[in-house]
């Protein structure tokens, strides 16, 4: 067994994909493609480094209010409700017997008769 290198590619085979690379864009483009290559490398390892700086600050603010919200639990209120006499409960005033309403007079014939 050979030695490893990246994505499991032997040296050998990294020697080949070197050669195709020289024989397709030529030994004035390589150094190009080197560059770009690097560019495009250092692009992603900052665009991560970024991500992983928001993940951070984002869990050390849920720790610091987790913090904030145990210590503030720990240490009791800080100014205690007064104590409230007690109440009495108040019942409504009972309103008697329901007095029945007495029916309209009739109207004249063939009217409709209406309860305002």
């Amino acid at each position: 067994m050979g030695h490893l290198l990246l994505f499991d590619i032997s040296g050998g085979e990294l020697l080949l994909i070197m050669l195709v690379v020289l024989m397709f864009f030529g030994s004035k483009g390589v150094p190009g493609i080197a560059r770009t290559m690097g560019r495009m490398m250092r692009q992603v390892r900052d665009a991560s480094a970024e991500v992983q700086r928001e993940i951070q600050r984002g869990a050390d603010e849920v720790r610091q209010g987790y913090e904030e919200q145990r210590r503030s639990i720990a240490a009791g209120p800080a100014n205690p409700p007064a104590p409230r006499p007690p109440t009495t409960a108040t019942v409504a005033p009972d309103p008697g017997p329901e007095v029945p309403v007495p029916p309209a007079p009739p109207g004249p014939p063939g009217s409709i008769a209406r309860n305002d």
